[in-house]
């Protein structure tokens, strides 16, 4: 592998920490709440993907349903989220967001705003967009990989 590509990321990496500790006072509310960071990804799987199943998340999150079952038992009981039968297939059943996953999720659009309102709003529209491409280009490159 080429150097410069592991001083890049090596680069890449230390500016993503950075980012984190640098907004952490920002993000204190949310950290109180105690989530790990793949009860936060499902959360948001969740509400991005209606009427969601466990075999969904544990297929696209790439592990088993045991490990699917244990983080949303978890979230269940905290009402982070919420599970209502499959009417064609009474064995299943979706996952909504509960009240408090609603919240929690409200709370992340309000940290939005306000990096955007301090921080994001300093930087080139353009700047955003290609950072934001490429990160995506990068999905996609570990997607086709994993097939």
């Amino acid at each position: 592998m080429s150097r410069s590509y592991k001083e890049i990321i090596r680069r890449m990496n230390e500016a993503y920490e950075e980012f984190g500790i640098l907004i952490s006072q920002e993000t204190k509310k949310l950290d109180e709440l105690d989530l790990t960071v793949q009860q936060e990804y499902m959360l948001s799987y969740i509400q991005r993907n209606k009427q969601t199943t466990a075999n969904d998340i544990a297929a696209d999150f790439g592990i088993s349903k045991s490990a699917v079952s244990q983080v949303l038992s978890k979230l269940e009981k905290r009402d982070m989220i919420t599970k209502q039968a499959n009417p064609t297939n009474k064995r299943e059943y979706f996952l909504a967001l509960g009240n408090n996953g609603r919240e929690y999720m409200d709370s992340l659009k309000q940290l939005d705003e306000i990096l955007i309102d301090k921080y994001y709003s300093k930087i080139d529209l353009e700047e955003l967009h290609q950072m934001t491409k490429t990160m995506v280009r990068i999905n996609n490159v570990i997607r086709e990989q994993k097939k």
